[in-house]
Parts: C-alpha cells; sequence; structure tokens
C-alpha cells in the first residue's frame, strides 16, 4: 500500500513540477520519499527540484543515492552530470555525462552537458563533437514528434 501511494504522491508532485510550483512539488516528493526512501525516481524527481531551485549538493547528493539503487539510471547520471557542472566539477561531470549517454545514447542534455564541460576543460575538438551528437539527437527527435502530429 505504501508503495503505491509514494506513487500516486510522485505523480502529484511531477504535476506541479511542470508548473514550476517547486515548493509543493517538494513536498509531495518528500512525503514519497519518506513512504520509500529507496525510490530511486522520487530522489531523481527531487534532484530536479534542487537543480531547478540552484540548490546543486542536495542534486547531487539525491542522485548520488538513486544511482547507489540503479547504476544504470541513465536519467539521474544525467541529472547528476548537471549538478556537477554548476558546482564547477567539469572532469566529474564529464564522466557522468559519458555514463548517461553510453545508457542512453540519445540523452540531448548528457552530450550537450558533455560538450559544455569539455569547453571548461580546454577540450574543444571533443566538445564539437558532443555538441554536434546533441543537435543531430535533436533535430531527429523534433522530427519524430512533427512525424506523429501528422499522423494523428
Amino acid at each position: 500500500m505504501a508503495l503505491k501511494e509514494a506513487i500516486e504522491l510522485l505523480k502529484k508532485g511531477h504535476a506541479y513540477a511542470k508548473r514550476t510550483k517547486y515548493k509543493e512539488a517538494l513536498g509531495y516528493y518528500n512525503r514519497a520519499l519518506s513512504l520509500d526512501p529507496r525510490c530511486a525516481e522520487g530522489l531523481f524527481l527531487r534532484a530536479s527540484i534542487y537543480i531547478d531551485t540552484g540548490k546543486y549538493k542536495e542534486a547531487l547528493e539525491d542522485c548520488d543515492k538513486a544511482l547507489a539503487l540503479n547504476q544504470n539510471y541513465s536519467d539521474a547520471w544525467s541529472k547528476k552530470a548537471l549538478a556537477l557542472y554548476h558546482l564547477e566539477r567539469y572532469d566529474d561531470a564529464i564522466v557522468a555525462s559519458t555514463r548517461a549517454a553510453s545508457l542512453n545514447g540519445n540523452d540531448v542534455n548528457a552530450w550537450y552537458i558533455k560538450g559544455v564541460c569539455l569547453d571548461e576543460v580546454g577540450r574543444s575538438d571533443e566538445a564539437q563533437e558532443a555538441y554536434g551528437r546533441s543537435l543531430e539527437l535533436e533535430i531527429i527527435l523534433d522530427i519524430q514528434a512533427e512525424s506523429k502530429k501528422v499522423r494523428k
């Protein structure tokens, strides 16, 4: 029963987060995590709120907790890379974004963060490759989205 309730709380929190009502979203995520502290998705969602509100250390902690539960959680690796970028830990962010991209080669954000961090450490040629992959994926995903609209 607690698991089902936690999932419902995460859904409500996500609805608030989409409307940038971060305080409310955080409240739902915290309640869900109090019911199920081993919920990797809840930790990831809360990390997203922390990123959006400038709490990068807290975001990193939640990403690490989520990854301790599931080392193959590509979105958590990508969010971790973003937190590390904001903390100016560029080499660590490159590692995290590379891991995210290896788990999900279509992760536009992972490729972009990797490019930004590679630029920050002076690896411009590699950065351009990462930016290129990010842009290529963005174009492909946009075409796919438009194609779905046309079919409806």
